[in-house]
């Protein structure tokens, strides 16, 4: 599912029992990972076929080269509740995880 926390899109995902909360941006071209579909844990960017690991983001197939963005995540009394993990320094500059962290960083 995805929602809005402070302005930023979040795809949130419940996997085995654990509720998991990434950028909902394909880190590839952008793509709106809510829109894919859930196959072998992993979430599939229905642009181009990036296939993420719904544990930790991570990239299984490409043509992504990038994970996606972690954020914090807990379920207290009910409810859901997301905070934004300190940047990746290894992000490429103009990438989507990038934008995204210079977006967090601006509303910080």
């Amino acid at each position: 599912h995805r929602v809005e926390v402070d302005g930023r899109s979040v795809l949130l995902t419940r996997l085995h029992g654990q509720v998991h909360a990434y950028g909902s941006r394909c880190p590839h071209l952008g793509g709106p990972l809510e829109r894919g579909w859930v196959r072998d844990d992993c979430v599939v960017c229905p642009w181009h076929g990036s296939n993420f690991s719904l544990v930790d983001g991570a990239v299984r197939t490409g043509p992504a080269t990038h994970g996606l963005p972690p954020l914090d995540v807990r379920v207290r009394d009910g409810r859901v509740e997301v905070r934004c993990r300190p940047p990746v320094p290894e992000a490429p500059p103009g990438s989507v995880v990038a934008r995204e962290q210079e977006q967090v960083g601006a509303r910080d």
